[in-house]
């Protein structure tokens, strides 16, 4: 009877010492693999900055300015739309938007762009 009592209680101990590290070992595994996710999308967006400063650059240089303002009125359009305009707001959006709006009323360009994104999104 004491070795059937032993053996079940010696059981219980490695299933729970087994399921306390397996849970361990699947955590660490998932924080490992948001940590990689996180480091890619950061890449990713480091690139495409670097792609878009790249191309701003070579048309400041050669002296296209107009075109430089409309390649730069696309983030700024994109985000008035996502953000500028939502109920959600906190103090930092409501200052760039108040940028963006005086932005917007002395370049025509790119207010031209924000009316465009905002009536076909």
């Amino acid at each position: 009877m004491k070795t059937c009592l032993a053996s079940i209680i010696f059981l219980l101990v490695g299933l729970a010492i087994g399921f306390y590290a397996g849970n361990r070992s699947y955590h660490k595994h998932m924080t490992d693999e948001a940590i990689a996710r996180m480091e890619e999308q950061s890449e990713s967006y480091d690139a495409v900055m670097a792609s878009f400063s790249t191309r701003t650059i070579s048309l400041i240089d050669a002296g296209q300015d107009k075109e430089v303002v409309q390649l730069l009125s696309y983030p700024i359009a994109s985000y008035y739309y996502v953000y500028g305009s939502s109920r959600f707001t906190n103090e930092q959006r409501l200052k760039l938007r108040a940028i963006i709006d005086g932005l917007a009323s002395s370049n025509k360009v790119v207010a031209a762009q924000i009316a465009e994104t905002m009536t076909n999104k």
